[in-house]
């Protein structure tokens, strides 16, 4: 029924402010008095009336065509916290500018609103606005409306759009219950390891720690990548510690270690202490990654409860 209610939306809404109500009252007096008196004057200042809403429409309807909206994340995006929207809207296609133009998202628990004055024919304009998600996961498109209330303020025209929107919403991070100095005593599902082999010779190079050396510093890798990189050597095995959400028990206690996972990330992260992610029989990242942290709040934003189908018994 949805696509089928879509197909057959109206391609414009009007509603009519109190300004526009008390005009057209207004509007209403003239005629019937023009009618009953015969009088010139007022049937000219019915016409002026009427040529005043016929040209808000006209105007009001240029300055909504041919305008798109599109919206990212200026921030990382975790439920129920406060993170930033860049909204941008464009007139790159039109001749006529953009004017008084009003977006309403609704992207979170509340609408976001965004307001552009004025936009150039041709440009376009980016505004960052908060936003607070409720829940994690992956948001595709953003419901929003676009109006406007140009140029006399007496009708306000808007038409419904969906925006897309590849936006990944984190789990909402729960903090440690013990001192950060036990963090893998503090976590039921992390224990430390160590990963890299034991040798004499260099095996390759990974991004750097505070602990690490300055003479350990590869340059060509660094300039190569533009983050610092060490050589990582066989003799070395850096301790790591390991997270495992375990998918079992119902999807309230899913979601609860999945917060909790996000939180080890957080703080492991903050002391750049490397770390393994995995989420039931999955490995999501690596200790020796440098990109385990997007990596890790990639998985743990798209992970979906499916425990194990108990067997039947025969």
């Amino acid at each position: 029924m949805r696509p089928v209610a879509r197909r057959f939306r109206l391609p414009r809404h009007l509603r009519i402010p109190f300004a526009g109500r008390a005009f057209l009252l207004v509007t209403l007096g003239v005629g019937v008095a023009a009618v009953n008196t015969g009088n010139n004057l007022l049937y000219l200042a019915l016409s002026l009336n009427l040529s005043l809403i016929l040209l808000s429409g006209v105007l009001s309807e240029g300055t909504l065509r041919h305008v798109t909206l599109t919206a990212r994340l200026a921030s990382e995006a975790f439920a129920g916290e406060k993170s930033f929207l860049a909204v941008t809207c464009s007139t790159k296609t039109k001749l006529f500018p953009g004017i008084s133009l009003v977006a309403s998202l609704r992207a979170g628990d509340h609408p976001v609103t965004v307001r552009f004055p004025d936009i150039a024919p041709g440009t376009s304009v980016t505004r960052v606005v908060p936003f607070r998600p409720s829940l994690r996961g992956e948001l595709d498109s953003i419901h929003a409306s676009l109006s406007t209330r140009f140029p006399f303020s007496l009708f306000e025209k808007s038409v419904v759009i969906d925006i897309p929107a590849a936006i990944l919403v984190y789990p909402r991070p729960s903090p440690s219950p013990a001192p950060c100095g036990d963090l893998s005593v503090a976590m039921s599902s992390g224990h430390p390891f160590r990963f890299g082999r034991v040798g004499a010779f260099p095996r390759g190079v990974r991004e750097h720690l505070p602990a690490d050396p300055v003479r350990d510093i590869h340059w060509k890798a660094t300039a190569r990548t533009g983050r610092w990189m060490v050589k990582e050597r066989e003799g070395e095995a850096a301790p790591a510690i390991d997270l495992l959400v375990e998918e079992s028990a119902t999807p309230e206690a899913f979601e609860a270690r999945l917060s909790e996972a996000c939180g080890a990330v957080v703080e492991l992260e903050r002391r750049s202490v490397p770390f393994r992610l995995r989420i039931g029989d999955r490995i999501c990242a690596e200790a020796h990654d440098p990109d385990r942290r997007s990596k890790a709040f990639e998985a743990l934003a798209k992970a979906r409860f499916d425990p194990a189908a108990p067997e039947t018994p025969t």
